[in-house]
């Protein structure tokens, strides 16, 4: 299975989590996923990525 999100760093050095299908940074709960530290992101793309999993599995 694809995975859904990936993390991408910026020209300021941090990271940002985007949506690998659409390109654009991911938003949760009205928080855009951007400007991270390369821990929090790849910690959170991973918790991202398994929620994912869980919902296409479960349709």
């Amino acid at each position: 299975m694809t995975r859904r999100y990936d993390i991408e760093k910026t020209p300021e050095g941090s990271w940002d989590i985007i949506d690998v299908f659409t390109g654009q940074p991911v938003v949760e709960v009205g928080v855009p996923l951007i400007d991270m530290s390369i821990d929090e992101a790849d910690d959170l793309v991973n918790l991202l990525n398994c929620r994912d999993r869980q919902q296409r599995s479960a349709s």
